[in-house]
């Protein structure tokens, strides 16, 4: 496949860039496996495949390429449909593909440790003294200590 045979649309906005999704709303997360050609594919690198938990093939392709534009710093990135599929991949998680289902896992409780932390705050400023008691505080310090983004064999 040459690179003329692979190319990112020269238009962005009005209709959508993927189409004809299946309607597989089931309300209840699941493993995508998202294969995605980035900016390598201009030096003839393999694409990268992703594994992510999704309610639809829709928001897996979402997120998937959020992480791959995020971590490329390029929007040039496309999904490869014909690679991309509802299940987990053949082969070796950080070899032949990466799971990013732990670091959403992550991202999502340290979104949720921010909102704690930011209605504990609005609490104590309502009540009129401004500062959070180690009590109340030292709580979240634990939790967030616990979600650096590190394995336990890493600690």
């Amino acid at each position: 496949m040459s690179m003329m045979d692979i190319q990112t649309p020269e238009r962005f906005g009005g209709e959508p860039l993927y189409g004809n999704f299946p309607l597989d709303y089931r309300q209840r997360e699941r493993p995508f496996t998202v294969t995605i050609a980035g900016v390598g594919r201009y030096d003839s690198e393999k694409p990268s495949t992703y594994v992510v938990d999704a309610c639809s093939t829709e928001k897996a392709w979402a997120k998937a390429l959020a992480w791959h534009m995020l971590a490329d710093e390029s929007i040039d990135c496309y999904v490869l449909d014909d690679e991309s599929f509802e299940g987990l991949p053949d082969g070796t998680p950080g070899f032949d593909w990466s799971d990013l289902r732990p670091e959403h896992k992550r991202q999502r409780d340290l979104d949720d440790l921010a909102d704690q932390a930011a209605e504990l705050l609005r609490q104590h400023e309502a009540d009129g003294t401004g500062r959070v008691g180690k009590d109340a505080a030292w709580p979240m310090v634990r939790e967030l200590a616990g979600l650096d983004g590190r394995t336990d064999e890493g600690r």
